[in-house]
Order: C-alpha cells, then structure tokens, then sequence
C-alpha cells in the first residue's frame, strides 16, 4: 500500500452526524472501485474508511464518515483534519473491489456503507451500463439518505438502475420502503442465484445478510463485502 499525505479539500456536515471530505494526495493514487484507505493517526493506529467515489485524473478521494460526540473513533479523525488541514492515509486496501461480470448486480448499503457502493456505481455508470443494477440502501432514518436526489436522478437517467431506499423507523410522511435492507431484497428477488452481491455496513448486518441470501441460492464466491475477511 502507498503512504501518502493529503490536503483536505472540503470538509463539512452533510446531515446530521454525517460528514463529507474531499481530498488530495500530493502523489497520484491507485485503487478499485470499491476498495478502502486507512487514515495513519499514529504506527499502530490506522483506520478504516470506504472510498467514495471511483478513482478520479485529478488524484481527488471523496469520504462519507459517520461521527458524532460520542463516536470518538471518527470524530478524532474529523479533529485532526480540521486542525491541520492534512491526513495521511495509507491505500489501496480490500478485495471486495468491482469486478467485471456479465451477472446482474445488487448493491446493499448500510448507512454510511453507501459511500463503498457509491465507488463501484460509479465506475459502472462510466463504463455504461449494459445489464441491471440494484441499489438498496438502508439507514436507521430518512434525513440520512443524503445522497437521495442524486441517486434518484441517476435512477431516472439509466433505465438499467434500480434505486430502493429503505428506512427502518419512518415517520408518517415517509412514503418509502421500511424495515431492514436486507429484507427488502429477499422479499424482492425470489432467487439471488446468478447475481454478483456487493455489501457494506455494519458487521452484524453483513453477517446477518450473509445467511439470509444463502436462503436464497446465492453463490459464494459472488457475493463480496469486506466485512467478509473478518466474520
């Protein structure tokens, strides 16, 4: 993995503790869609955080973290980069990268684990899209879809993509899907067989994921997430 220091670009509140952060190595930059950097807050203190966006020709790395007062783990980063208005990070890291495939995709996110499927749609919107995409984001309450309008713009753009937003508590105006995300796939897909199944969020929801969609025929070896390398 490369070493690199990075100037922090933009730094700011997209939704309630849920930050947005640009930024840009002094180096060029090599990674997948779908792949992760380790911020370096000392030798033996690196932490992760899911790329969100496919790598770009002006080196930038765009971050959806997740912090508030009592998430000292991110808020500390936040801290740092507002203090020195520079990071170093360490990437390219994780194998749940895109893959090519002429299999149908899912795309699961859990909270800010959309920033991981924000990466690899992305590059597939770039490349084209030629076979159906599914996006199925879940978050625990509405206003922390904020990434809503542009996938839904993207939704109507590509007839090939399907946009599913999935809150756990709505209120009375929510008009959406609710519930947990993963649910709202096994009651949308009869069988997972023949799909390439990628998933970001917390380990408890991966892992319940996981064995849920084995109910349903998926293939092992197509369904990635790098919560996998460690439950």
């Amino acid at each position: 993995m490369q070493k690199i220091s990075c100037n922090v670009e933009a730094l700011h509140e997209m939704a309630d503790t849920l930050w947005y952060v640009r930024l840009k190595p002094e180096q060029p930059v090599d990674f997948h869609p779908g792949q992760y950097l380790l911020v370096v807050m000392a030798d033996d203190d690196k932490r992760p955080f899911s790329i969100a966006n496919m790598p770009q020709e002006n080196g930038e790395i765009e971050l959806h973290i997740g912090a508030s007062p009592d998430n000292t783990y991110a808020m500390q980063v936040l801290k740092r980069m507002q203090e020195q208005g520079q990071i170093e990070v360490q990437l390219p890291a994780g194998k749940a990268y895109l893959r090519e495939s002429r299999h149908p995709v899912i795309l699961m996110a859990g909270g800010t684990g959309f920033a991981y499927t924000r990466s690899i749609l992305q590059q597939m919107l770039a490349d084209g899209l030629h076979k159906p995409v599914f996006l199925y984001w879940g978050v625990r309450h509405e206003e922390h879809l904020y990434a809503h309008n542009e996938l839904t713009a993207w939704a109507a753009e590509h007839k090939e993509l399907t946009y599913v937003p999935v809150v756990q508590t709505g209120n009375e105006h929510w008009q959406g899907r609710d519930g947990l995300v993963h649910e709202a796939i096994m009651e949308d897909f009869p069988s997972l067989t023949g799909y390439d199944i990628y998933v970001a969020g917390r380990f408890e929801m991966a892992g319940v994921a996981r064995e849920a969609f084995k109910e349903k025929g998926v293939d092992a070896e197509r369904l990635f997430g790098d919560a996998y390398e460690f439950i």
